[in-house]
């Protein structure tokens, strides 16, 4: 793994103040990104850890759909019940990705951003017609 300077902002406007400037990549729940860092095919002088943005992990129900945050972990989108409610083949997909160590770490925001076309998530998102904020 290569060196790189790690930051943990509590709120989006210090995730934003913490990756300028520099060759910073977000990390979410880092099941993608910190493999392909230790194995030397990714890198980037910063990492921006958005663990700790509480309202990046909210999940709720809006009008006629549901909100996922970025950081909600594939368990939590999994057991929700606005999901499971609203739309039930998101929690069943989510409760079946991979094992129970990955759904309690991974992120919905970090598989969609990793854009590996075996995912889940994107398959998922583009069946439902999806709007995904960045």
């Amino acid at each position: 793994m290569y060196a790189f300077d790690y930051q943990r902002p509590t709120s989006r406007d210090a995730a934003k103040a913490a990756a300028s400037g520099a060759d910073a990549r977000f990390l979410a729940g880092g099941q993608s990104l910190i493999q392909a860092m230790r194995l030397r095919l990714s890198q980037s002088e910063r990492l921006v850890d958005l663990g700790a943005i509480a309202d990046l992990k909210q999940i709720r129900a809006e009008n006629n759909g549901v909100t996922i945050g970025a950081m909600a972990t594939h368990a939590s989108v999994a057991s929700n019940a606005d999901v499971i409610r609203v739309i039930p083949a998101i929690a069943e997909l989510a409760g079946g990705i991979a094992d129970p160590m990955v759904r309690n770490m991974g992120t919905i925001g970090g598989s969609i951003a990793n854009a590996d076309p075996a995912a889940c998530y994107p398959a998922g998102v583009l069946a439902l017609n999806a709007t995904i904020h960045t």
